[in-house]
């Protein structure tokens, strides 16, 4: 028997079913919660920021361009997030377990992903779901870690959908109320959905934050100038959420940690700061030590002063596997394949 994937398998069960439950456990009430996901492939390793997508669990998605209010007893919710290329538009709602699974069945999850299995649910989930903005054709073909490659200025399509086989995300969930979510639905209706995405100013931890404002005016306040170079983080906005929700014990402020599904995929890496990925990435860390080794001096002095917060602190933590008497034979392992680009 193949132990190690064996238990790889059981656990990757286990946390499913828990997600499910975060998911839908607390359904009675509504809330939002800031997903940022960690990043990941050969960009996340040059900028280590992360995503960030909004998760709001009384509001479903009407295909990918539009929200409403879900009906009652409707489950799950949806993600909105913005992308960098995806077209024309600026973002996309996506059902929450596509976001994470790209599938609605819990048991067409793999408990050990591999990028064919990936691509070929992904596949499903474009021809559901998404064929109105990827239309047949055009969405490229897959990668070998299981992402879509040639499909230009929709390269980021399959971002969309099976996040959790390519990163552990955390999520930072506030209590909300059906009138906040009307007035989010109004606003995402009314305005036109037009590409914006820019690095400064418009990315996607932006976006978050706009959304965020929206639900709790002042939440998230702009971006950090010392600690992140000006740029808007993911991190940023979660800080900026915990610390106004310590100031509003009302809204009830909850971390969970979402695991990354087992698999031949590289394990997603540490979010940072602007400032801490200069100090706390090897490339970087190792130029300025030869060129200019007063500068690391600097960041290392604007970090402790301005950029020290451990993102996933007080985070709900998953139970330790049970090993079960029933487990599987499994064929050997897979060899770990590194995920082109992303975040």
């Amino acid at each position: 028997m193949n132990e190690v994937p064996s238990r790889r398998r059981w656990r990757a069960r286990i946390m499913l079913l828990l997600t499910i439950a975060l998911l839908g456990g607390r359904f009675a009430h509504a809330s939002l919660a800031v997903l940022v996901g960690e990043p990941f492939g050969s960009f996340g390793t040059m900028m280590p920021l992360g995503h960030t997508a909004i998760y709001l669990n009384h509001v479903c998605a009407d295909g990918p361009l539009k929200v409403r209010q879900c009906h009652a007893g409707e489950p799950q919710g949806v993600v909105l997030a913005r992308y960098h290329a995806i077209g024309r538009y600026d973002w996309l709602a996506t059902p929450v377990m596509d976001f994470l699974y790209a599938t609605q069945d819990a048991s067409e999850v793999p408990a050990y992903a591999t990028p064919e299995a990936i691509w070929a649910m992904r596949e499903r989930y474009r021809e559901r779901f998404l064929r109105n903005v990827v239309p047949d054709g055009v969405q490229g073909t897959m990668d070998r870690d299981g992402s879509a490659k040639n499909a230009r200025d929709l390269e980021e399509w399959w971002e969309t959908a099976g996040m959790a086989y390519y990163r552990r995300l955390w999520a930072y969930e506030v209590a909300t109320t059906p009138e906040q979510d009307a007035a989010l639905v109004a606003v995402m209706n009314d305005h036109a959905n037009r590409h914006r995405y820019h690095l400064s100013g418009a990315n996607c931890a932006d976006f978050a934050a706009e959304l965020l404002n929206l639900y709790f005016p002042g939440a998230v306040r702009h971006a950090d100038r010392v600690a992140d170079y000006g740029l808007m983080t993911p991190k940023h906005v979660v800080r900026s959420l915990s610390e106004y929700a310590g100031k509003h014990p009302e809204l009830d402020l909850h971390v969970w940690e979402i695991a990354q599904v087992p698999g031949s995929l590289r394990r997603s890496k540490t979010v940072w700061g602007g400032v801490e990925s200069a100090l706390k990435t090897k490339r970087y860390l190792f130029t300025l030590l030869v060129i200019q080794p007063e500068v690391p001096l600097v960041l290392e002095a604007l970090y402790l002063r301005h950029g020290r917060w451990k993102l996933g602190e007080g985070a709900q933590p998953m139970p330790p596997l049970v090993p079960s008497a029933t487990e599987e034979t499994l064929a050997s392992v897979p060899a770990t394949t590194e995920p082109d680009g992303s975040q």
